[in-house]
C-alpha cells in the first residue's frame, strides 16, 4: 500500500504532477469538494470510505467498523477535532483520514506500524503514508546527523529523536498527535490522544481481552485465510487461538530453531493439536535463509534503515510461504513481552502507591535474580526526571548504570563499540540538544513511558516487514502493538500487572477461556543467539567484504576496521553482536538509497 493525501485546494492537481507514482495502479479517491484527496495502490479491502455531508472519512487498513455504521457517527462531525472520539473507539490497525469542511486530518497509530510523514511543497503539506515519495517530490537530501543517530544501540535515539525522518524536509507527527491539513494548504500538528493512568483493576481480564479479540478479528473479517507466526511461544499462540476463533482459514508458521536446548517445537506442535483445522507449517534451520543473508528479491525500502536487517531474507521467506497459501495478513505476536511482562520500572511504579507491596516483591526479584540491595534500593525509589536521564545519555552515562535492570526511562542508549571520535560528537551534540529542551516523557510514570516507547519500537519493525512482503502481496501484523491494546495494558493497576511468580499474569488471565489452560500454562521462553551465531558463521566474510567499502566509514562515522574485527572474532555471548544490528541496517539503507531496485541472484548478497 502506497498513497498520498492531498489538502483540499486548487493545487492539488498539480501535486498529482508533480509526482511519479509509477505505479499503472493508481486510484483516486476525491474530498465531498469533487478534488483529490488521496492517490495512490491499495487492496480493495484494506480501504473503506464513509460520507456525511462535508465530512468523510477513509480508514486504510484493518479495521473492525462497517461503512454503515462508520457514516452514522459522521453525522454529528462538524469539525476535525470531533473526530477524536471515533478515532480513540476504533479497532484495528489503520491510518485514519478524514476530510471536514476543506480541512484534512491524517493520522496514523500510535506504534508507527501505521506511520504519517509529510512536507511542504509548494506551500501546500502533503502527507503520506511512505516517506519515498515525498522525498521524491520535494528532491530531499539525507540526514546525516539522523543517520548518526541511527547507529545507537539497541533501538536508536530514544524520545523525541526515535521517530525522526532521515530525509530532510521530512516529518513524521509526534506519538500521540495528528496531521490537519487546511483549506489553504498549511498545515501542523495537534496533540489529540495521552496515555491513560493505571487505576482500573485487572478482575477477570475482560478489558485486555476484548481489546485483543477485537484487534484479530479486525484481520480476519473478509479474508478468506489469515496466517499466524507459532513459534509456540504465548504471544504468537495467543493470537493464533483468537483467529482460530474468528473462522477464517488458518494457516500458521513455525521456524524450527537451531540447537537442541529450545522446546518451542513442542509447544507449538501441543497448540496444533488444539487446532486440527488449521493448517501447520514448520520450516527446518536447513531450509531456512541464514540471517545476515539478504533476498534475492526485495523492493526497495528508501524510508530509513531497517533494525532487523538481519532476518530480511527470512521475512522475505516466511511472506512467500504464507502468500503461497493464500494468506494476504500475517499476525505476529510483536509486542506481547513489552505489554505483559513488567519490566523493572514496573516495580518502582508500585512503591510510589503501595510500599509495603513492592517491598515484597522487591524481595523475590532479590532472591531470583541475585540483585544487590544498593540496586534494588534504586529501583524502589528512582525519582530521576526524563530531562535529567536525557541529560546523562548525552554525556555518556558509565555502563554501570545500563546494567540489566537497572533504573531508567527507557532502554539507555548506547554508543556501538567502532563509533568515531566525530560520529560521537555528533550522536552527544543531537541528545544534548534535545536534553536542552527539557522534554516531557510520554507518561508521568517512567513504567509507562517505557510501554509506549518500545510499542513504537515494535511498531515500526512491522512496518519495514510488511514493506518488505509487499512483495508477496503481504503485510504483517501486530495485535499486541494495536492503539486500544496498548491502553488496555497501560490502564490496568501496576500491582495487577506484576507477580514475581507468574508469567505474563494480565495476558494470561485475559485469556482464560480463549487459549487452551496447558497452552497458557507455559512459563519458559528462548531466544535466538543460536540462529545469529549460525548466520555469522556463513556469512562473516560477505560482511567483512561489506565494510571494505563503507558508507558509513565515509560519513566519518564509523571506524570499518574495528568492525572487521568484531566480525572476525570470537564471541563468549552474543550481545557482543548486537550493535551490529544498527551498524548494518544504516550500511545497507545508505547503499540502496541511491540505487535502483533488482535482483541479484547468484551474485554477492551485499552488492
Amino acid at each position: 500500500m502506497r498513497f498520498l493525501v492531498l489538502p483540499d485546494h486548487p493545487g492539488a492537481a498539480t501535486v498529482i504532477g508533480g509526482i511519479d507514482l509509477d505505479d499503472p495502479g493508481s486510484q483516486i479517491v476525491a474530498h465531498p469538494s469533487g478534488r483529490p484527496w488521496i492517490v495512490g495502490r491499495w487492496h480493495e479491502r484494506d480501504l473503506l470510505v464513509a460520507t456525511a455531508g462535508e465530512v468523510s472519512v477513509a480508514l486504510l487498513g484493518a479495521a473492525l467498523i462497517t461503512p454503515d455504521e462508520l457514516e452514522r457517527r459522521l453525522r454529528s462531525i462538524t469539525s476535525p477535532r470531533d473526530l477524536d472520539t471515533l478515532a480513540g473507539s476504533m479497532a484495528g490497525g489503520h491510518h485514519f483520514v478524514a476530510s471536514v469542511a476543506g480541512t484534512v486530518r491524517v493520522q496514523g497509530s500510535l506504534s508507527t506500524a501505521f506511520q504519517v510523514h509529510y512536507a511542504t511543497w509548494h506551500g501546500l503539506t502533503v502527507a503520506s503514508n511512505r516517506a519515498e515519495p515525498l522525498v521524491d517530490l520535494i528532491g530531499a537530501g539525507i540526514d546525516e546527523e539522523r543517520v548518526a543517530l541511527e547507529l545507537l544501540v539497541p533501538f536508536g535515539p530514544p524520545w523525541p529523536l526515535n521517530d525522526r525522518p532521515p530525509w530532510r524536509g521530512v516529518h513524521v507527527p509526534q506519538l500521540g498527535e495528528c496531521l490537519e491539513i487546511r483549506p489553504d494548504g498549511a498545515g501542523r500538528t495537534r496533540r489529540w490522544w495521552s496515555p491513560p493512568s493505571p487505576h482500573q483493576r485487572l478482575g477477570n481480564g475482560a478489558t485486555i481481552g476484548q481489546a485483543l479479540v477485537d484487534a484479530v478479528t479486525a484481520r480476519t473479517r473478509g479474508e478468506g485465510t489469515v496466517s499466524t507466526d507459532l513459534s509456540g511461544g504465548l504471544d504468537s499462540t495467543t493470537l493464533t487461538f483468537l483467529a482460530a476463533r474468528t473462522g477464517t482459514r488458518l494457516v500458521t508458521s513455525h521456524f524450527q530453531a537451531d540447537g537442541r536446548t529450545t522446546d518451542d517445537l513442542a509447544w507449538a506442535r501441543l497448540s496444533g493439536r488444539h487446532l486440527a483445522g488449521a493448517r501447520h507449517l514448520v520450516t527446518s534451520p536447513q531450509d531456512a535463509p541464514d540471517w545476515y543473508a539478504q533476498p534475492d528479491h526485495a523492493p526497495l525500502d528508501r524510508e530509513g534503515p531497517h533494525v532487523l536487517a538481519r532476518a530480511s531474507a527470512a521475512t522475505d521467506h516466511l511472506a512467500a510461504l504464507v502468500a503461497a497459501e493464500g494468506s494476504r495478513r500475517h499476525l505476529q505476536g510483536v509486542g506481547g513481552d513489552e505489554m505483559f511482562q513488567p519490566g523493572t520500572m514496573c516495580l518502582s511504579g508500585i512503591a510510589r502507591r503501595r510500599p509495603l507491596l513492592a517491598l515484597r516483591h522487591a524481595r523475590a526479584l532479590r532472591a531470583r535474580r541475585r540483585w544487590p540491595m544498593r540496586a534494588t534500593a534504586a529501583v524502589l525509589g528512582y525519582s530521576q526526571s526524563y530531562a535529567d536521564w536525557l541529560t546523562g545519555c548525552a554525556t555518556g552515562t558509565p555502563d554501570a548504570a545500563r546494567k540489566l535492570g537497572a533504573p531508567a526511562w527507557e532502554v539507555s542508549p548506547t554508543l556501538p563499540p567502532w563509533i568515531t571520535a566525530d560520529g560521537a560528537a555528533t550522536i552527544r551534540r543531537s541528545l544534548h540538544t534535545a536534553a536542552g529542551s527539557r522534554p516531557e516523557p510520554l507518561s508521568p510514570l517512567p513504567v509507562q513511558h517505557e510501554m509506549i516507547r518500545i510499542n513504537c519500537v515494535n511498531g515500526r519493525m512491522l512496518r519495514r516487514h510488511s514493506h518488505l512482503a509487499s512483495a508477496h502481496g503481504v503485510t504483517f501484523h501486530g495485535p499486541f502493538t494495536d492503539d486500544r491494546v496498548l491502553e488496555a495494558a497501560l490502564s490496568i493497576r501496576l500491582e495487577d500487572r506484576m507477580d514475581p511468580h507468574r508469567f505474563k499474569p494480565a495476558l494470561v488471565t485475559a485469556m482464560t477461556g480463549l487459549v487452551p489452560g496447558d497452552i497458557l500454562a507455559r512459563t519458559t521462553k528462548n531466544e535466538a543467539s543460536a540462529a545469529m551465531y549460525a548466520g555469522m558463521r556463513n556469512r562473516r566474510e560477505e560482511l567483512v567484504d561489506l565494510m571494505a567499502d563503507s558508507r558509513l566509514a565515509r560519513m566519518g562515522l564509523i571506524d570499518p576496521a574495528a568492525v572487521r574485527g568484531v566480525l572476525r572474532g570470537a564471541h563468549a555471548t552474543a550481545l557482543t553482536l548486537m550493535p551490529l544490528d544498527a551498524t548494518l541496517a544504516c550500511e545497507l539503507w545508505l547503499r540502496n538509497t541511491g540505487e535502483p531496485a533488482s535482483a541479484n541472484p547468484g551474485g554477492t548478497p551485499w552488492a
